[in-house]
């Protein structure tokens, strides 16, 4: 029980809350090692963490600190300091809520660079709800075989010549049939612009070789909620209105979007059908991920590192978009400003678009080893 309260008053003391003097508690170095009790600031080895870990601290430093806490100056927490720490106690190279590194993975060379992403300059594109009739190419719909018929019920994103990025919950449960791609409105045989001057090719019906769930996929917190279809054939890439979106390789997977705004697209498909028969899109800002955690505390949901979150504006949710489909930001890949792809529609709240919580998307980074691990390279012709 002490140890528990003292963490608690270190972990506070570490983010920079005040502690009340009837908290602060001291403790006596071990002696074995010449160490001493000072300031956590004037000990260099602890100085120096403290300079290079954000705000919150990651759990991993706060349990270091907590190792070696040894009481209080004011608000200052004081910790055992040894000449010897910076070669004795190395701050964790490695831990759970790292982006883990996929440089040299072997399948790198599958997800595309140049041709994906792209930002259509188009004047027939406009800027309210609607989208333009090739604006996101990436978009797929996922067709299931149902009492009613064949109908649309999630959607994913197109990462290659082959391959369906989407949300296990999505293929899990029901009767997957087939991926429909370079679909505008539903409604319509050919998609054209308002003016009628430009009509978009045939969209692209593909049957499905196999579906890949992520193992650890948990049904009733939707952690790791992500899943990747192969086609059965492969994808024309030569029409401007089917093309893959870029995937977060490299520097952008470590990109901080807290606070910036990320952009969702759908005909808003869920297991309830769709709600609208054009492609429509939003902006939504993302939330930084311990104040989403607080929100959704209220409502037994724990969000991890492992996913993000964004939305929670009125009007401004995943509504727009599709269980399944991508969460999108603008960044530069290879000096090209290009959309990159960083999260999977997960869940969010039962009344979406009211302004009370944002919708909760698995964050691709995360997965980017476990994507390029089930990616298959093509078969060489003999």
């Amino acid at each position: 029980m002490l140890k528990g309260f003292i963490f608690i008053v270190v972990f506070c003391a570490v983010q920079g809350y005040k502690i009340p003097r009837r908290l602060q508690q001291e403790n006596s170095c071990g002696p074995p090692k010449g160490e001493l009790c000072v300031e956590i600031r004037k000990c260099p080895f602890f100085a120096e963490l403290l300079d290079k870990t954000p705000i919150p601290r990651p759990r991993r430093v706060i349990d270091i600190i907590r190792a070696h806490h040894c009481g209080f100056h004011g608000n200052s927490p004081k910790v055992c300091c040894s000449t010897l720490m910076p070669q004795n106690l190395k701050t964790p190279q490695k831990s759970e809520n790292q982006v883990p590194d996929v440089s040299n993975h072997p399948n790198l060379r599958l997800l595309p660079t140049e041709n994906c992403g792209t930002i259509i300059n188009d004047f027939r594109i406009t800027s309210g709800a609607k989208t333009g009739v090739k604006e996101f190419p990436w978009m797929a719909l996922l067709a299931y075989l149902t009492k009613a018929g064949i109908e649309f019920r999630c959607g994913g994103s197109l990462i290659n010549d082959e391959y369906i990025l989407t949300a296990a919950h999505c293929v899990e449960s029901q009767e997957l049939i087939g991926v429909r791609l370079g679909e505008h409105d539903i409604q319509t045989d050919k998609d054209c612009d308002i003016h009628g001057e430009y009509c978009a090719p045939p969209v692209q019906d593909f049957y499905i070789e196999d579906v890949i769930v992520h193992p650890d996929y948990k049904t009733s917190s939707f952690s790791n909620d992500i899943a990747i279809i192969k086609l059965a054939t492969k994808v024309n890439l030569t029409y401007d209105n089917v093309k893959p979106i870029c995937l977060p390789i490299g520097d952008l997977s470590d990109l901080d979007l807290d606070g910036k705004f990320a952009v969702i697209a759908g005909w808003g498909v869920t297991e309830t059908g769709y709600k609208s028969p054009v492609l429509l899109k939003t902006s939504v800002p993302v939330v930084p991920n311990d104040e989403c955690s607080r929100i959704y505390e209220g409502y037994q949901t724990s969000i991890d590192f492992k996913q993000l979150c964004a939305g929670g504006y009125l009007g401004r949710d995943s509504c727009a978009g599709d269980s399944g489909g991508p969460l999108k930001y603008v960044t530069s890949l290879a000096g090209t400003p290009k959309y990159v792809q960083y999260g999977i529609v997960s869940f969010g709240p039962k009344y979406c678009g009211i302004g009370t919580q944002p919708g909760v998307y698995t964050r691709i980074s995360y997965f980017l080893k476990w994507i390029l691990d089930n990616l298959k390279p093509p078969e060489k012709q003999s």
